[in-house]
């Protein structure tokens, strides 16, 4: 007799389904609006002479919208990624993951600070495939401090316990005043960070290995997190050895 736990539930397929089709269709939305100004600006440019400075325009302008479909482009390759099944399942020092972005200058050209909070010394192990942390840990990350602007900070607290793993992340006010502020809706804080095809890269990615995204709101700051299973320390043990 087959054993039924290891078959899907058919409203599960038909949810994951669902979800890849909206992704698909906030993909076709993303690459059709850079294309259609792109196909535009070079029709303008075919009816007649251009002056230089017009020239100039239309050119900074069809770069602009290239780079917004090269964007899009690199999500659906990033997504096609996360949907393989080839990439074994090992454990990954999420604690590293955190520090090389951090080093790598996730700040850079951002009007504001960040602060990292460890509550461990040791590295924090999780089970995981590395590109699915890798594109889940950047895109939060990212988003932050994308969201975050002058006067603003951004928080990344890494801690572990219970034998879960959990990466928290949320931009706030950084001066002292803070609570005099009058805070953002609620949708629009939860939209700072994460939305549309962000949110579903960081949600997939994480579900993958059994984890899973939440967004909590407190005091006027808007925290999400990831939780991944930890790694057992035998087996970072012979990843180490």
């Amino acid at each position: 007799m087959k054993d039924q736990s290891s078959v899907p539930l058919a409203g599960t397929l038909e949810t994951t389904n669902d979800d890849f089709l909206e992704l698909l269709r906030m993909l076709a939305h993303k690459l059709s609006q850079p294309l259609t100004s792109l196909r535009g600006s070079v029709e303008v440019a075919l009816m007649g002479p251009l002056k230089v400075s017009e020239c100039r325009r239309v050119l900074k302008l069809s770069l602009q919208e290239s780079h917004r479909m090269a964007e899009a482009l690199e999500t659906l390759r990033e997504v096609l990624e996360l949907e393989s099944t080839g990439e074994p399942v090992q454990p990954v020092s999420w604690t590293r993951e955190v520090e090389e972005l951090l080093e790598d200058g996730a700040p850079a050209g951002r009007d504001c600070g960040y602060q990292l909070i460890a509550t461990l010394q040791e590295d924090i192990w999780v089970n995981t495939g590395r590109p699915q942390l890798g594109a889940a840990t950047a895109r939060l990350i990212a988003g932050a401090f994308r969201a975050a602007g002058a006067g603003r900070l951004v928080r990344i607290s890494l801690s572990a316990g219970e034998g879960t793993a959990r990466l928290a992340v949320c931009e706030e006010e950084a001066s002292p005043d803070a609570e005099a502020r009058r805070p953002a809706p609620p949708q629009a804080m939860e939209a700072r960070i994460l939305a549309g095809l962000d949110r579903w890269v960081v949600r997939r990615a994480i579900e993958r290995h059994g984890g899973r995204l939440e967004v909590s709101q407190n005091s006027g700051s808007c925290w999400y997190t990831l939780s991944l299973p930890l790694a057992m320390p035998e087996i970072v043990g012979e990843v180490l050895s």
